[in-house]
């Protein structure tokens, strides 16, 4: 028996040490992260360049490629997804439902031409490299994907969420979003090999649609009605409910087979029918303030660049780059004319960053065999390039619009 305890003594500190170590590694890799972050984010500002562009560019760096000081291990990229569902949130908190409804057919217009472009674009670059059918499907597919993260953080930085260029930009978003995951469901259906008729498709797309409708056509009047009994709740109090919402409306989307991040932007959305009568939108934001940043290193460090060792993949990513850029700008132009040309182009450079979504295009085709690593290593290039030059973009062309243009409210 005396022998028994110190080996039971020994097997709960080698537990206890492998426990500890594992903590450790979370804790500093999250360090690092924060770290970076806040150090780059403040260098892009006092340079005159979104924060965003600093912080991914700071994943990159402290990522596996380069210094190797994190990597977007499991625990890393939930808090990423986490930290994406927070913005969305604090965005759709400083977007009123009817402000998206009075720019609704420019928004519609605007997220089915930035649909429709890349993909054809993206499907003939793919055939004109000899990939087969369901290979260019994938290229076109994440031609398609637009990373409303990046760019709502971008506008949340500017100041600009009311003015009604930035509205088509989320009203496109949101609709961007429910008909892309149709079609990554459709394409990756068929990569398996399976046979997708009209009825499932339309099944995939009606409950997603139905889901964005029901959460507003609900969540509104629901929220009006409560609203003199949640006037009476402590800031505290009234912080956690919003947190609730929020979650629990992040949560159903995935259910509905959306992103959660638009789940998240709708609760925003309802909530903020609400928000001048009662306070809690300052405690949502310090929370925001400190997940956003980890979601815009975490992409960073997702970014393999020694899978861009070539330079014929290097050329052909650059070629995918300029027709990604074409597709979402062109978009913008036909579907915001009625904005005027310097608004409209506004909204095609803001719909351009993939980021995250084209990586999980770009991973979902790559582990399913559809696509080889030359193509997806591609539209890796791409998505880093739309990801960093588009913001920078974005804001240089706000600038030379003027205060007018931005200040046009929907």
């Amino acid at each position: 028996m005396t022998r028994v305890v110190p080996l039971l003594a020994l097997v709960s500190g080698s537990a206890l040490a492998a426990s500890s170590s594992g903590t450790a590694n979370l804790l500093f890799s999250l360090f690092w992260v924060v770290l970076a972050a806040s150090v780059f984010g403040m260098i892009a500002s006092k340079l005159g360049v979104p924060a965003v562009v600093g912080q991914v560019l700071a994943g990159i760096l402290i990522g596996p490629s380069l210094l190797n000081l994190a990597r977007p291990d499991e625990f890393l990229l939930s808090l990423a997804e986490l930290g994406a569902v927070f913005l969305l949130f604090m965005v759709g908190l400083e977007t009123r439902f009817r402000d998206l409804l009075a720019v609704g057919k420019e928004a519609l217009l605007v997220a089915v031409l930035g649909i429709v472009i890349p993909l054809a674009l993206g499907f003939g670059f793919g055939l004109f490299q000899g990939q087969g059918n369901v290979s260019a499907l994938f290229v076109g597919t994440a031609l398609v994907a637009t990373s409303v993260g990046i760019t709502a953080k971008v506008l949340q930085e500017m100041g600009v969420l009311d003015a009604r260029f930035a509205q088509v930009i989320l009203g496109a978003a949101v609709i961007d979003d429910i008909l892309g995951l149709t079609l990554l469901a459709v394409v990756s259906g068929l990569g398996a090999g399976e046979s997708m008729g009209a009825a499932q498709v339309a099944l995939i797309l009606g409950l997603s649609v139905g889901f964005v409708a029901l959460v507003l056509a609900v969540g509104i009047p629901l929220i009006h009605r409560f609203q003199p009994r949640l006037q009476n709740l402590s800031l505290a109090r009234m912080f956690n409910v919003a947190i609730v919402v929020g979650l629990g409306v992040a949560a159903l989307s995935t259910v509905a087979g959306l992103a959660p991040i638009i789940g998240a932007f709708l609760a925003g959305m309802v909530l903020a029918e609400v928000k001048d009568e009662v306070e809690f939108e300052s405690k949502v934001h310090a929370l925001e303030a400190f997940l956003a940043p980890i979601f815009f290193v975490v992409v960073g460090l997702q970014l393999d660049l020694s899978v861009l060792g070539t330079p014929t993949v290097i050329v052909a990513g650059l070629i995918l780059t300029v027709l990604a850029v074409i597709g979402k700008v062109v978009g913008g132009l036909l579907g915001a004319r009625s904005m005027g040309g310097q608004q409209a182009l506004l909204v095609g450079v803001g719909m351009v960053p993939r980021g995250e979504v084209g990586l999980i295009v770009a991973s979902l085709g790559l582990g399913a065999g559809i696509i080889n690593g030359n193509v997806y290593a591609e539209v890796l290039l791409m998505v880093l390039l739309t990801t960093v030059l588009a913001p920078l973009a974005l804001r240089v062309l706000a600038r030379r619009a003027g205060p007018e243009a931005i200040a046009a409210k929907a």
